[in-house]
């Protein structure tokens, strides 16, 4: 049994983009793309609100969080169910909260392949046991019927982690397909977790809202309104799962600071709020029309529908040294083996860089690819 020590590891993400910081104090101009940060959307109404309440006293917050984002949240994000549902926190914190809530060690949790560190990083620290189910093959991304796979498993699985729209794919699944795959775990005692981080970030008219099945699930207001540094989201599910939650909560970090708590309260479901995440959707769809426009020929397979990101598909070449080719070359990505098997062969690019390089970055990108797919 290895020792709590051996099982934390880091995000790899933000080894990535330690990697493209040294590159830049070296003095070069990198085309950034690792992470899911968003300088390119710049919230001055939520920048605002923060620095009001910041002026104020800072003091302690329940740790499930303060009521009146509780009572907000159920407003603009899940008006049927109850303060005592409802658990505030870091988005990606409150992945490992819901793996831990739902499981003891030695379970069995499916994990989509390819899908965000986290999830299997989380796993691991919980002692629990991966089976991973695929939603990208052969430069496609697809949402698998589930119900056939756990047939053909000579266990049951404990919990499964459902990702919809996907990170790194950037692709929104319609609720139809999740919940035929979905819709007979209840009845064997799998409990669901949906993280719903980009749901709100759907750039068709994909329906990726899965309300018809009980689940845990997890938004992210630091993704959904480019602020990635304020770092809360929430999460909601049947009482003893929110209270084990928030008890984690208690126990490890104590609570979200209540200034960012009381701003994004007054941010929620104001015409603001709106006008940005309307603005946000209309200017993703041109970027990613600009990327795919630009790409090699069958790079891009799987055009993203939603979210930041795009995976970007390089056939026979192992992803990791395609990652080392563009750094070489001043562009920043993210290995897509750093998301699963599944997209060893790719990179992974985020789409929210600074507007005013924009345009200039995915150029650089498209001819070093160029370049290195022809080696």
């Amino acid at each position: 049994m290895n020792s709590w020590r051996e099982r934390i590891n880091p995000q790899p993400m933000f080894d990535v983009l330690a990697m493209a910081n040294l590159r830049e104090t070296q003095g070069h101009y990198i085309a950034r793309m690792e992470i899911g940060d968003t300088p390119g959307f710049e919230n001055m109404s939520i920048h605002n609100l923060v620095k009001k309440y910041a002026s104020s006293p800072y003091r302690y917050s329940p740790s499930r969080g303060e009521k009146v984002l509780i009572n907000k949240v159920i407003e603009t994000q899940w008006p049927d169910h109850l303060e005592e549902n409802v658990v505030i926190g870091p988005a990606n914190y409150l992945i490992t909260a819901a793996l831990a809530s739902k499981t003891t060690e030695g379970d069995i949790v499916l994990l989509p392949d390819p899908g965000f560190a986290t999830y299997k990083l989380s796993a691991d620290f919980l002692g629990l046991n991966v089976i991973y189910y695929p939603v990208y093959q052969n430069g496609v991304s697809n949402f698998p019927n589930l119900d056939d796979l756990i047939k053909t498993l000579k266990v049951r699985p404990k919990a499964i982690v459902v990702n919809n729209p996907s990170n790194p794919l950037g692709t929104a699944f319609h609720h139809e397909i999740i919940l035929k795959s979905l819709q007979n775990f209840p009845s064997l005692g799998i409990e669901i977790i949906l993280d719903e981080t980009y749901v709100n970030l759907v750039y068709d008219e994909t329906n990726a809202y899965l309300s018809e099945i009980p689940a845990t699930r997890i938004r992210s207001f630091s993704k959904e309104h480019c602020a990635p540094g304020l770092r809360i989201g929430y999460a909601v599910g049947e009482k003893i799962i929110a209270d084990t939650m928030a008890d984690l909560m208690s126990l490890s970090i104590s609570c979200v600071p209540q200034f960012i708590q009381f701003a994004i309260a007054d941010y929620l479901g104001s015409p603001e709020s709106k006008l940005f995440t309307n603005s946000l959707k209309e200017k993703m769809s041109i970027r990613i029309n600009y990327l795919a426009n630009l790409l090699p020929k069958d790079v891009l397979q799987n055009k993203p529908n939603a979210a930041f990101y795009a995976l970007l598909n390089t056939g026979v070449k192992n992803g990791d040294e395609t990652f080392n080719y563009l750094l070489n070359h001043n562009v920043s990505t993210c290995p897509g083996s750093k998301f699963g098997e599944k997209s060893k062969n790719s990179v992974r690019v985020s789409l929210a860089g600074s507007e005013n390089n924009f345009e200039k970055d995915i150029n650089m990108l498209a001819i070093a690819l160029e370049d290195w797919l022809n080696v």
